[in-house]
C-alpha cells in the first residue's frame, strides 16, 4: 500500500499532467480524456482519487463533463489564464533583488506549472495603478516582503487570494481580510544548526544574532526565531543559556553594515574561553565573527566551530557549515496557496506555511579535502 506522501505526489502529478498537457496542445478543446480505469492504471490512484482530481479541473474550467459518455478538454482550455502577480520592493540592494530573484523563480515555476500566468510588479507602481483605476485584475497578489501587509489588503477585492512572505501575523483591523502567510521555518533551523554543533561534542554554544533584546524590528525578526530554535535545544540538554546570548543593542541599519554590527558583538563573546560553538544567524554574523576573530589576532586553532545561515546569493566562505534559507521553494509554496484560494481547495482562516531549511555540511581546512578547496585565507571551522 503507498505511503499518504507517494499517493498525494501522484495525484498531483495526474492534475498537473493534465493541465500541461491543455496547455500545450497535447490535448485540444473538445478531446475526450482517458476513462477513469486508464488513469487509475497509468497513476496507480483508486478510482475515487481520479474521479475527486478531474471534479477539481472541471470545476476550474479546465475539463467538461458529457454525461454517460465523458469528460472532455473544455473550449476554454486555451483561453486567458489565471493570473498571479508577485508584489516586489522598489529600491533594493544587490542582495535583496538576488534573493527575491531565487523566489520569483520558483514563483513563476509553480504558476505555470499550474496552468496560469505570473507578474511582478513594484508594489508602489501596483498601489499607483489601483489608485487610477488602472490596475488589471488579478486572480491573486504574493507580497516578497515582510512588511507592507496594509498595502496588500487595499489590491483586488473580495475573491483575490493573498499570501505574504513574512513571519509575523497581521494585527489590527488589516487581519479582518485573508492573508496567508509562507516562510522558512526559523526556528527548526535554528534547532537543526545547534543540533549540529552537539553531535560533534560542543556543549556551550553561544548564538550571535542580529535582532535586539527587544525584538522590534520587523526586518529581523527572523533573527529572534532562530535564536528560539537555539534555546530550544540548549535547554532540552540542560545547559544554561543566560549568558550565551550575544545581541546588539541596536539593529544594523542596512544589509551592508551587517557584518559590522556583529563584530562589534562579537567583540564580547572573544573573552568567553568556555565557549566552543556559536550558532550565527546570518552569514553576515559569521563574517563578522571572523573578522573579530582576526582583528584580535586569535589563532585558527582557538577559533569556536561555526554553523550559520545562508540564502545562497552570495559566495561561501570556505568551510561554513550552514543551513539555507529555500527560496526557491518559497516562491512555489506561494503559487501553490494562492492556486488553491482561487480554487476553493483552501477555505477558513489564513494558513501559516513554515518550510524545512536544510543544513549545508562543508569540509573545514582540517579536514583533506579542505585544503584543496579552500577559497579564502583562513576558514572557519565547521560545524
Amino acid at each position: 500500500m503507498a505511503s499518504r506522501r507517494t499517493s498525494e505526489r501522484r495525484r498531483q502529478a495526474l492534475a498537473e499532467d493534465l493541465r500541461r498537457a491543455c496547455r500545450d496542445g497535447e490535448l485540444k478543446p473538445g478531446d475526450m480524456l482517458p476513462t477513469v480505469r486508464e488513469l487509475q492504471e497509468k497513476y496507480r490512484l483508486s478510482p475515487r482519487t481520479v474521479t475527486t482530481e478531474l471534479k477539481g479541473l472541471v470545476a476550474e474550467g479546465l475539463l467538461r463533463t458529457v454525461p454517460r459518455v465523458g469528460i472532455f478538454v473544455a473550449d476554454v482550455a486555451a483561453s486567458v489564464p489565471d493570473s498571479y502577480v508577485m508584489l516586489v520592493q522598489s529600491g533594493q540592494n544587490v542582495r535583496h533583488r538576488s534573493t527575491t530573484d531565487r523566489v520569483r523563480r520558483g514563483f513563476e515555476e509553480r504558476v505555470t506549472e499550474l496552468g496560469a500566468a505570473s507578474a511582478c510588479m513594484d508594489i508602489d507602481r501596483a498601489l499607483q495603478l489601483a489608485q487610477e483605476d488602472a490596475l488589471p485584475p488579478s486572480s491573486g497578489f504574493f507580497l516578497a516582503m515582510p512588511d507592507r501587509a496594509t498595502d496588500l489588503v487595499v489590491l483586488g477585492d473580495a475573491a483575490t487570494a493573498r499570501v505574504r512572505w513574512a513571519s509575523i501575523p497581521m494585527a489590527g483591523d488589516s487581519a479582518m481580510t485573508v492573508v496567508d502567510m509562507v516562510t522558512a521555518d526559523h526556528v527548526d533551523g535554528g534547532r537543526v544548526a545547534t543540533r549540529n554543533l552537539w553531535m560533534r561534542g560542543h556543549r556551550r554554544i553561544a548564538f550571535l544574532g542580529l535582532h535586539t533584546p527587544a525584538d522590534e524590528q520587523p526586518g529581523y525578526h527572523w533573527s529572534m526565531l532562530r535564536m528560539q530554535g537555539w534555546l530550544e535545544v540548549m535547554s532540552q540538554h540542560g545547559e544554561r543559556t543566560d549568558n550565551l546570548v550575544f545581541l546588539p543593542e541596536e539593529p544594523p541599519p542596512s544589509y551592508e553594515r551587517q557584518a559590522e554590527w556583529a563584530a562589534g558583538v562579537a567583540d564580547r563573546l572573544l573573552v568567553r574561553r568556555d565557549v566552543t560553538g556559536v550558532v550565527c544567524a546570518s552569514q553576515n554574523a559569521a563574517r563578522g565573527l571572523v573578522d573579530a576573530l582576526r582583528a584580535a589576532e586569535v589563532p585558527m586553532e582557538g577559533w569556536p566551530a561555526m554553523v550559520a545561515f545562508e540564502d545562497g546569493t552570495d559566495r561561501l566562505d570556505a568551510g561554513l557549515t550552514t543551513v539555507r534559507v529555500p527560496c526557491e521553494d518559497i516562491g512555489r509554496e506561494a503559487a501553490q496557496i494562492l492556486w488553491e484560494r482561487r480554487h476553493g481547495r483552501l477555505a477558513g482562516p489564513a494558513v501559516d506555511r513554515r518550510l524545512p531549511m536544510p543544513i549545508i555540511r562543508r569540509v573545514d581546512s582540517s579536514e583533506p579535502w579542505g585544503t584543496l578547496t579552500s577559497h579564502s585565507d583562513a576558514s572557519p571551522a565547521a560545524g
